[in-house]
């Protein structure tokens, strides 16, 4: 039986696409994406060290944040800011990671998405460390 491609699932019959597990087209994808991925890596990490303050920004139609996008959840397209949707969701989340540990971030990110990051204006802007801590000891009254 011939071993299909893993992404697009036709017959693959030169070897090395036998080998990868995809053909060359689909390799072709994985290989622009994981370019993409490293250098959009490169631009984010221009920001780090992370020193308290959210900073978002965007340049040439690019988001630049010093926020790593360690856990996605609902924009594997990555983050996104002034509105309501998944890219501010998964920001939101990875926001508050960097302040509180993953079940309080995970309880809390919804509300904080509505009352931080889809406020920030589309240009970008900074979200002060402090005030993050602020609302976060606020969070603490409130009863779930």
């Amino acid at each position: 039986m011939a071993k299909a491609c893993m992404l697009c699932k036709r017959p693959l019959s030169d070897p090395e696409s036998v080998d990868r597990g995809l053909g060359p087209v689909c390799w072709a994808k994985v290989q622009a994406e994981a370019e993409r991925a490293e250098d959009e890596a490169r631009e984010w990490q221009c920001l780090l060290p992370f020193e308290g303050n959210v900073v978002l920004k965007r340049e040439n139609g690019r988001v630049l944040t010093n926020v790593p996008h360690t856990i996605v959840r609902h924009s594997p397209t990555g983050f996104a800011w002034g509105y309501g949707g998944s890219g501010p969701a998964d920001l939101a989340l990875n926001i508050l990671l960097l302040y509180t540990d993953e079940e309080a971030a995970d309880r809390l990110y919804q509300r904080f998405k509505w009352e931080f990051v889809s406020r920030v204006p589309p240009e970008g802007g900074v979200i002060k460390g402090e005030t993050i801590r602020a609302w976060l000891e606020e969070q603490k009254e409130v009863d779930f």
